[in-house]
């Protein structure tokens, strides 16, 4: 994976952190979301979907 940068990373974070805590709300919320990731380069999507990854396994 490429080096990212930490405002990167901070970004990213914030998106996957929205994804795993608003994933039972308002469909238009998620769609935006996933538009966001959908346009994002192909390894800051790697590392948005590591990160949903673990906010999803702190939840449980």
């Amino acid at each position: 994976m490429a080096e990212l940068t930490k405002e990167q990373k901070k970004y990213v974070d914030q998106l996957a952190m929205e994804r795993v805590y608003d994933m039972n709300n308002d469909d238009v919320l998620i769609n935006a979301l996933e538009q966001k990731v959908h346009q994002m380069e192909d390894h800051l999507k790697a590392y948005f979907h590591e990160r949903v990854h673990f906010h999803q396994s702190k939840q449980k």
